[in-house]
């Protein structure tokens, strides 16, 4: 365990002098609040965003213009940065390649590994003199005292991001600054308050910031229709009805399935190559084992001392907002896996998802890896991206 116990922000030797944070901004309350108290604490703050999308919504040109006024209203410099070609690489290819191969994806993971550390840890300090990256994030981070990093969950619970932040690179996260992790979400929203940022009251951002419209339009979009099976493994895989695309579907999900079954059902396995949902009882749904491929490691040390002689102790949590169960880490079957067993069997552990790996008392973040199977990056090269247009992006027609 960690053996400082608060959430680290670098000390003001000289206020003259002070260090130099740049902030994601996104527009939010949390992002909002995240500058001005660091404005407040004394710090040189330096507000940035990244353009990621066209058009309207947080992660488009709203982002820009509301995280543009808060700055202009505390007074500090502001910044953007195009990301646009790299979102679209590591994101929006990365989410519509995994749904047509049946996978189910987790682009913030993906995001958070390459746009907002890899590349906006990379920009404000080679580009803004920043010395550390600040976000709104719902995380903690400490310095030990042999300057390694531990990323730890945040006070409020109910709120804890770092789930999110499982493959982040362990580089990055020395640079990295959350001013929000030892709050709740109602201290921050007061604090915006009397300081009057705006969207102290505003709603939560969306879970996947490129999808305004709902999931099966954006799908549609992207993909168009097309008819296919839907089949009943427990009785003698009888077609009981029709989809409209089998990347509408997630392994686990019991809603949409249109009907036809005598009985409540679940999505228990996806065929890209047929275009069929098959679906069944609950039952096999149940899984106590399971293969991670790349896992990535915030804790390098730890992930390091697993053998087949000596397995590891974690907690681990097969999507966002689940809770996390004791599981033993092993070796894998090939070349870069793992093998989890769970001491108590989860359900619906899909292809595609993050498994989070975390201490045993759950305080710690350690790493991640890709549930089974996972499409690998091909390597990112801006010239050979075309920038998605306003409906393909943001599904908006």
């Amino acid at each position: 365990m960690p053996t400082a116990s608060t959430n680290y922000l670098p000390p003001i030797t000289d206020p003259a002098n002070p260090p130099t944070i740049a902030v994601g901004m996104s527009g939010g309350v949390d992002s909002n609040a995240t500058a001005y108290i660091l404005h407040d604490m004394g710090y040189k703050v330096i507000g940035f965003t990244a353009w990621t999308l066209n058009g309207p919504g947080k992660c488009c040109n709203d982002a820009l213009i509301n995280a543009g006024r808060v700055c202009e209203q505390l007074g500090i410099p502001y910044d953007t940065v195009d990301l646009r070609a790299e979102f679209a690489h590591y994101v929006l290819n990365y989410y519509n390649n995994s749904y047509a191969e049946g996978l189910t994806p987790n682009p913030c993971v993906e995001c958070n590994r390459h746009v907002k550390w890899e590349a906006l840890v990379d920009y404000a300090r080679k580009e803004l003199g920043a010395d550390y990256v600040a976000t709104g994030h719902y995380a903690q981070r400490t310095l030990e005292a042999d300057g390694s990093v531990r990323v730890l969950a945040a006070t409020d619970t109910a709120k804890d991001q770092t789930y999110m932040m499982a493959r982040v690179r362990p580089d990055d996260f020395k640079y990295a600054l959350f001013p929000l992790g030892g709050m709740t979400k109602p201290e921050v929203r007061e604090i915006a308050r009397k300081a009057n940022l705006p969207e102290a009251d505003g709603k939560e951002s969306q879970d996947i910031c490129f999808v305004l419209d709902g999931h099966a339009t954006y799908m549609g979009q992207v993909f168009g229709k097309q008819r296919g099976p839907i089949v009943d493994i427990d009785r003698d895989n009888k077609t009981i009805t029709e989809h409209d695309g089998f990347f509408n579907f997630t392994v686990g999900q019991r809603k949409g399935l249109g009907g036809g079954a005598d009985r409540p059902v679940y999505v228990i396995k996806i065929d890209p190559k047929t275009n069929t949902v098959f679906v069944g009882d609950k039952q096999h749904l149940e899984c106590a084992t399971f293969t991670v491929q790349q896992p990535s490691w915030v804790r390098p040390d730890i992930g390091e001392t697993i053998s087949d002689d000596t397995p590891l102790q974690v907690m681990a949590q097969i999507r966002y907002n689940s809770p996390a169960t004791l599981a033993t880490v092993t070796p894998g079957p090939e070349a870069d896996t793992l093998t989890i067993t769970m001491d108590v069997p989860a359900s619906a552990v899909s292809p595609g998802q993050i498994c989070g790996f975390y201490s045993v008392d759950g305080n710690e973040l350690w790493g991640g890896g890709y549930i089974q199977r996972f499409l690998p990056h091909a390597t990112f090269d801006p010239s050979a991206i075309t920038l998605p247009t306003l409906t393909e992006a943001c599904g908006i027609v």
